[in-house]
């Protein structure tokens, strides 16, 4: 009961129970929890506080994204400074990217209002656990979220996704980008040429077309990987959802709870 009224202190049980579960946070936590609610700057540029903006600022629907997000870091264990930087971080100053788009072969409604411009590589086992998860978000969002795929080959230590990525953009010229992909991302233990014409054949694409179309498709993947270093990426997957570029895990709760966010906005 302790550690409830804390909170109820600051926002009320009924805004409470519309926006928090705060039963697995110790009394240390609570209190946190209350102080950072009271500190921090309102998510819709308003001149107050958080809190006011979930007491009284009905229209700004960002607040209780940001107050269930700092809730969760304080049920991860970090510190009451870590959750500081971390909100500054998603909500205050966040890392931004602008991903040339135009070139970028795209997975849903292209006028959806929610674009993830994902970096990728097809021999990245990381990358290749994603897949489900975007597709599961496209699915569920229809209409609201559009995937933009673009190339970032770590040929350091995969030799073959360069190749690979060529591959998947050649195809795109006729019309079968995503089922290459597909392909690739599931075979990602080993794409050879030859393999990768396997997949061409097994694709029924026109074979003279897809080699004459290689060249200017690695030229591609070179520019794509360019914008990434401009960009500073330095691992995949790297997503930015609408120009924020995503901080914590690639979970399917993380990925939903930024774009709850962009839709609240």
């Amino acid at each position: 009961m302790l550690r409830s009224l804390l909170v109820l202190s600051i926002i009320g049980a009924t805004s409470l129970a519309a926006t928090l579960d705060t039963s697995s946070l110790d009394e240390g936590q609570q209190r946190w929890l209350q102080e950072l609610l009271t500190e921090l700057p309102s998510v819709c540029g308003k001149p107050h506080s958080l809190e006011t903006s979930l007491k009284s600022d009905p229209a700004c629907k960002r607040s209780p994204v940001a107050a269930r997000f700092l809730v969760k870091l304080l049920k991860l264990g970090l510190l009451k400074s870590e959750v500081e930087e971390r909100f500054d971080e998603r909500f205050v100053h966040p890392v931004r990217g602008e991903c040339s788009l135009t070139a970028a072969p795209v997975r849903g409604d292209p006028k959806a209002p929610i674009a993830i411009c994902e970096f990728s590589d097809y021999q990245c086992s990381h990358c290749k656990a994603l897949e489900p998860v975007l597709t599961k978000l496209l699915d569920e969002y229809r209409g609201k979220v559009r995937l933009h795929f673009k190339n970032y080959p770590l040929e350091q230590i995969h030799p073959q996704a360069h190749e690979a990525a060529a591959a998947a953009l050649a195809a795109s010229r006729q019309d079968k980008f995503w089922p290459m992909h597909d392909l690739l991302f599931a075979h990602q233990e080993s794409l050879t040429r030859a393999e990768l014409e396997g997949f061409a054949k097994q694709l029924q694409l026109n074979l003279k077309q897809w080699h004459t179309d290689l060249p200017a498709a690695r030229e591609q993947v070179t520019r794509e990987h360019a914008e990434g270093e401009k960009l500073e990426i330095s691992a995949t997957p790297t997503l930015y959802i609408n120009g924020r570029k995503l901080r914590g895990p690639h979970s399917y709760d993380n990925l939903k709870d930024w774009i709850d966010e962009e839709l609240a906005k």
